[in-house]
This record gives structure tokens, sequence and C-alpha cells, in this order.
């Protein structure tokens, strides 16, 4: 299935080159966002850069690039440069979690799930195991080198240009699919964003159908895990740690 048809250009009208940026923290749902935008990429006929393609090209974007281009996922919420000064629109796409949530599955990622060939887990998959979920959460907040806070920062500091930017959720994306689709398409200059979105939320249907738990990439799908894993005390300490983030993008209920 098609996204486009020769009868019916999506694309933007105009001589701008198209540039949208996906940016997504790690354990928010990257390689399914790295998988929808490669193909809504190739739909459309834009550049696909990502550190997930095969070999990496995120950062091969040059001065000679012609094309409208996607990059995905951005594990940053830190923005890119485009390496030169060509009539370009860009648009940023910034795709939130609940940083407790994100702990949680840190957890059980970094502690049993992710492979650990050939990089820096292996030596300490050990000592994470060791820990109680409370146990590592209290140490990421407190001890980590990238903490969460800095993480988010870069988006607490920005001002709101909606015409340049859109802020989207993984909570939206798991549990209405669709509604994220028609926020995510409009950079990308869908001509009939509701219904693409509606054909695309039927190509994705069964993505983030709820089933039981289990140990692989795909652990836990439904938000709000930190509710039924960490103890009350540990939610309270993070609550007060991530105030300003659990406020600013709707997660403090």
């Amino acid at each position: 299935m098609s996204v486009s048809t020769p009868r019916s250009p999506i694309q933007k009208s105009g001589t701008a080159i198209v540039g949208v940026d996906v940016h997504a923290l790690h354990k928010s749902a990257t390689m399914f966002l790295f998988k929808f935008f490669g193909r809504l990429a190739k739909d459309l006929n834009y550049d696909f850069y990502s550190e997930n393609n095969h070999p990496p090209n995120q950062d091969s974007l040059d001065s000679n690039n012609q094309k409208n281009f996607c990059r995905c996922p951005i594990r940053t919420f830190e923005t890119l440069e485009t390496p030169f000064e060509l009539p370009t629109q860009r648009h940023l796409i910034f795709h939130t979690r609940d940083p407790r949530d994100i702990l949680v599955s840190q957890y059980f990622s970094m502690g049993w799930i992710h492979p650990t060939k050939g990089t820096n887990l292996e030596k300490n998959r050990e000592s994470f195991q060791q820990m109680s979920i409370d146990e590592y959460v209290l140490h990421q907040i407190k001890s980590s080198s990238w903490p969460m806070l800095d993480k988010f920062q870069p988006l607490l500091e920005r001002g709101s240009s909606p015409e340049f930017e859109t802020y989207v959720t993984y909570e939206t994306m798991v549990t209405n699919f669709q509604k994220w689709v028609e926020q995510v398409l409009p950079p990308f200059g869908v001509r009939f964003p509701k219904l693409v979105a509606l054909k695309l939320a039927w190509r994705y249907r069964n993505e983030f159908r709820v089933t039981r738990e289990s140990m692989s990439h795909k652990r836990r799908i439904l938000p709000g895990d930190h509710r039924e894993k960490l103890k009350k005390s540990t939610i309270d300490e993070l609550n007060q740690k991530f105030e300003i983030i659990l406020s600013r993008f709707g997660y403090l209920s």
C-alpha cells in the first residue's frame, strides 16, 4: 500500500526543500519510529537518514542535497544542523515519553533484554541484575552520567514555534495511533492527512496490540508502567525530581 498516487500528489508545493527531523529518547519506541518514518519517507520519495540504516548515514547529509529528507530517530532533544544554506523548510518533531516509564523500561532493557555483545553494557549487566528496580531507578537519577533532566533540558529551554515544531507523545502513539499519525503528517505536506492517517493506522494496526507482558524488546506497551513496578516512595521521589518535566509535558497525573 502506498500513501500517494500519480493523481493525488501529496508533496508541498513550492521549490523549498523540506527537511523533517524526528527526535526521541531511547526507550520511547525509537525502533518503531525508524520503521514508520523510513517507510513514510520511501512513500513520499524523501531521502531517509538514520543511524539505524545499514550502513548508518545520519551524518551524511551534505551541501549537494537537492531532495526532501527525513532524519530519524535522533535520540536526543539537541537539534541537528543542516550543513548547507539551501531554501530549506526545517521542521522538528519531538516525541516524548513519561521519564518515569523510560527509567522502568531501561531497567529491564539494561538488565536482561538488550543485546550485550560488543557493547559497554556487557560489563555492567550483572551489577544491574543485582539491583532491585527501585534501586536502579534511584541510582540513575542520582548517579547517571547523562541524567534525565539533562536529556529533557533542550526541550525545556525551547520557545514555542508551532509552525516549525511538532510535539507528540509515546502515550498517544500507543493508545490512539491514528491521532498520533495525524499529528506527525503535516510537516511532510500530505494533502489529505486524515485519509492517509486512516490508511497508516490500518497498516500498523497490530503494532500496539496489547498482550501480556514479556521479556522481549517490546516488553510493555501501555503507559504508566512505573505505577505497577515502583514503590510509592520511589515514585514520590521521581515526581519531585522531574516535576518540571511532568508539568510541562502533561505527565503529572
